[in-house]
């Protein structure tokens, strides 16, 4: 049996005891008066009966007017929303605040990421730059190696200076030309094959205009097309050889 239910039986079974009690009350009190056991009887199931039903009256009044205030008061609360005492204008704030707090953290995080990604590009930018320039360093001192008896300081100094536009794929525009001695055209083909081997910037068309305008002198009657098609004859000729890579050389 649920407490309910036991509850209920146990209210309604006081309240039945007390009328049975008021009954035998009301007829022990008319025998005394010299009232008959019949009329005494009757008198006891009457108010007995009595009892009971104005508790049963009183019980539906009581029960509905408690019902509406239960009701009534509960309404109230809900609308007061105690569960909430924040004001909607606060809380709307208080969720923007919060919103913010989980935004802000994200932001900051992409914004470092950011940074790191930018922080790697330069690294790696920088890498480049640094082993193209240790590539140009090689070969300026490969050309000083086997120019420096074929040529003057300046002429030497000039030669350098191409090489790095060369490297750099920059305008041929200033390029100035350089005269050599003792060095022919097969040397001069070998030394830009190297070169173009080593840099692999351009197609060998470019190598050897290269050569036809830093050498214009001593190349000044063959054809760009002729130099081209002539870089890596007789490997093993000349003062100046064809070499897989001169960084070492």
């Amino acid at each position: 049996m649920k407490i309910k239910y036991f509850e209920y039986i146990t209210v309604y079974l006081s309240v039945f005891l007390v009328c049975i009690f008021i009954g035998v009350m009301v007829r022990s009190v008319l025998i005394e008066i010299g009232i008959d056991q019949y009329t005494a009887g009757v008198f006891f199931w009457i108010s007995s009966g009595f009892g009971i039903l104005v508790f049963a009256i009183l019980s539906l009044l009581f029960n509905d007017l408690a019902e509406r205030l239960l009701k009534r008061f509960l309404k109230a609360k809900k609308n007061e929303s105690p569960e909430n005492p924040i004001p909607s204008e606060g809380f709307e704030k208080l969720q923007v605040k919060q919103l913010d707090a989980l935004v802000e953290p994200e932001l900051a995080e992409n914004k470092n990421s950011d940074i790191d990604i930018k922080l790697v590009r330069e690294e790696h930018q920088n890498i480049v730059k640094n082993q193209r320039l240790a590539r140009i360093d090689s070969a300026i001192r490969y050309a000083q190696k086997q120019f420096a008896l074929y040529t003057s300081d300046d002429d030497l100094k000039q030669l350098c200076e191409n090489l790095i536009i060369y490297a750099e794929d920059l305008n041929f525009e200033k390029i100035k030309p350089v005269k050599v001695k003792d060095l022919s055209n097969l040397d001069l083909y070998h030394f830009g094959w190297n070169i173009w081997n080593f840099f692999r910037v351009s197609r060998q068309e470019r190598a050897a205009k290269f050569l036809k305008l830093s050498f214009a002198n001593a190349l000044k009657d063959v054809e760009e097309n002729s130099i081209k098609t002539h870089l890596k004859d007789d490997e093993h000729k000349g003062l100046i050889k064809i070499i897989a890579d001169f960084r070492d050389f």
